[in-house]
């Protein structure tokens, strides 16, 4: 009786030097896929043109998972240069000129 009471103390002190720290890490435990965590950035160190408020995925789902998009085709435009969401806009405005031609034929 003593000895089982022992033996779970001692894994008990062990017990959180073991466990993976977030929720992410304890399913790749359960997996075996557990490795050493790498150590991200904070997201306000990542990038400078876009705020953390305005990302839509964990860095964590980034790195160890996937994200699906679904996207659909509108058309292409040759953009010379980059001058953010203002070239894009741009860009739209020429197809729309492009396809109004065309229905005038």
């Amino acid at each position: 009786m003593q000895a089982d009471a022992r033996r779970r103390q001692r894994s008990n002190d062990n017990y959180f030097e073991d466990v993976p720290r977030s929720k992410l890490e304890r399913q790749m435990a359960q997996a075996g896929e557990w490795c050493e965590p790498i150590t991200l950035r904070p997201p306000n160190e990542a990038t400078s043109s876009t705020p953390v408020q305005y990302w839509q995925h964990h860095p964590e789902k980034l790195i160890f998972q996937s994200c699906d998009y679904e996207a659909y085709y509108l058309g292409s435009m040759l953009v010379k240069e980059l001058r953010g969401t203002e070239s894009t806009q741009d860009a739209c405005a020429k197809m729309r000129m492009h396809i109004t031609s065309f229905r005038l034929l």
